[in-house]
């Protein structure tokens, strides 16, 4: 039995995306442990999850990973806007894997 192509998004693939989006810098700047932000992109899953490949697009991530920023980092517009390009990167790399122009890769040797 052949495989759906893209596969939908995957937990563990999500929190790899989020954890080398390194939004905030916590990882690489302030030291924090590989699992800085589960909670982030546990929330990203389960909102993406459902999605149609045709969904996963960064126009329709984009506020969603705004929502669990401004929910679980920052409150503030300008803070926000500041995060906006490494969010608009993070949802790309996303729809890259999962949206409707994903091609199969294979990890480098």
């Amino acid at each position: 039995m052949s495989k759906p192509w893209p596969p939908p998004p995957d937990l563990e693939s999500i929190k790899e995306l989020v954890r080398n989006a390194d939004v905030e810098g916590l990882i690489e700047i302030h030291g924090a442990p590989a699992d800085e932000y589960d909670t982030e992109a546990e929330a990203l899953h389960t909102a993406i999850a459902h999605f149609q490949t045709d969904q996963i697009t960064v126009s329709h991530q984009l506020p969603i990973l705004e929502a669990i920023w401004r929910r679980n980092f920052i409150d503030d517009d300008a803070e926000l806007a500041l995060r906006r390009p490494a969010l608009e990167r993070l949802a790309q790399q996303i729809a890259q894997f999962f949206g409707p122009e994903a091609q199969p890769r294979v990890r480098q040797q």
